[in-house]
């Protein structure tokens, strides 16, 4: 008989369902929407009548399991505590979601895109800044396409702006074979693994492997989320055009009006599509940002490279004049967990990539503009016309 080890299947625990500690902004609140294309449950997060954020999450995932926690960081909480953010959870993708029938046939992408004005509308919610993971990305792209009033500024997390391509096809073949089956194959699952991680990360994190593995396996249904990743299959190219000619009158259907932050991993199987992706966006208005140490699943990997980031092309959009600090710093933190790992371990030992601690209340210095230096605020041009790497 198999034995399972106590601490893996802690951290399990941990990593997939962690305890959100639920103050004023970080308990969700879940409100019912219904669409055109499905009944859509939108979770929300902060404070209501601020402006708003809102969030699509990527293929196997939903709101609480890719957005809350993130959201919850001491990283994230000077956003969470300035803006109202919206979960969308793509049809039957949710927690409390039962399994879809047979006959329900799910959206298009362009299709989940237009549910999200339907969302729009039902919220009153005017404009806001869009932040979307992988699939969740795509389709915030196309919704910025079609409603550009509605979109102040994107977000875009290992965007995929094109179709799938001949040999893409030929290379996931039995994934597309199994996609037509309503239950896990491994070829799904190693579809999955591969398209969240990557192959550089999957050799060296074999507990982020297991992980998610387990998550996929458990945690979700497997019925919908595969009817997800068939829409996600047969998407078509986003049809973003940049103009390099002066000269020419850039198609506005055709062009992201708003300011663009492209993110992605160092190692994430989706760097060279996020490239292209940003080439193909206006070099006036878009920004790539390229984590080390990092592969496909950023949001796990590198939460605190990511909420950076965040926090400073908010400023860069005017939301933010400063940033609100910590008292222990991330590096500090770390810092401190890591001796304490060597101490405990030895100093050879090599430390695993830990998640950030959560946020207690107080743990926020009352932000007074003396309290910060004008550092932060210079360091918000650099995701304007520039290319960062962190």
């Amino acid at each position: 008989m198999m034995t399972t080890d106590c601490s893996v299947a802690d951290s399990e625990n941990r990593l997939l369902e962690p305890d959100i500690l639920e103050n004023e902004f970080t308990k969700p609140k879940t409100i019912p929407i219904s669409t055109k294309y499905g009944f859509i449950i939108v979770t929300q997060q902060g404070s209501p009548n601020r402006p708003a954020i809102v969030t699509y999450h990527d293929i196997g995932y939903n709101s609480s399991s890719q957005f809350h926690q993130f959201f919850a960081f001491p990283e994230m909480m000077p956003v969470t505590e300035k803006f109202t953010i919206y979960h969308i959870n793509a049809p039957g993708q949710d927690e409390q979601a039962h399994v879809l029938p047979t006959s329900f046939e799910y959206p298009t992408l362009d299709q989940l895109a237009v549910s999200v004005n339907d969302i729009f509308v039902q919220l009153d919610i005017k404009s806001a800044i869009g932040f979307g993971i992988g699939l969740g990305a795509n389709i915030l792209a196309r919704f910025a396409l079609q409603y550009p009033s509605k979109i102040n500024g994107l977000i875009m997390v290992n965007c995929v702006s094109r179709s799938m391509k001949w040999l893409e096809n030929f290379s996931i073949k039995r994934a597309l074979k199994d996609a037509t089956q309503d239950y896990w194959t491994e070829s799904l699952l190693d579809y999955l693994i591969w398209y969240h991680l990557g192959a550089d990360t999957q050799s060296s994190d074999q507990e982020l492997v297991h992980m998610l593995r387990h998550h996929l396996k458990d945690n979700v249904k497997a019925k919908n989320v595969i009817k997800l990743l068939n829409s996600f299959f047969q998407r078509t190219a986003i049809q973003i055009d940049r103009q390099n000619d002066a000269s020419k009158k850039a198609d506005p259907s055709r062009t992201l009006q708003c300011l663009v932050l492209n993110i992605t991993g160092a190692t994430s199987p989706h760097k060279d599509d996020v490239m292209e992706t940003n080439d193909r966006c206006d070099s006036a208005t878009a920004s790539y940002a390229e984590f080390a140490d990092c592969g496909g699943a950023v949001l796990i990997e590198q939460p605190s490279k990511l909420a950076e980031a965040i926090r400073l092309f908010l400023q860069g959009l005017g939301y933010m004049s400063h940033l609100s600090i910590p008292r222990y710093s991330t590096a500090n933190r770390l810092a401190e967990q890591t001796a304490e790992y060597k101490r405990q371990y030895g100093l050879l030992t090599k430390v695993p990539r830990r998640y950030s601690s959560q946020v207690q209340q107080g743990d926020y210095a009352t932000s007074y503009k003396n309290d910060f230096d004008d550092e932060p605020r210079n360091r918000a041009d650099s995701f304007t016309n520039r290319n960062t790497k962190f």
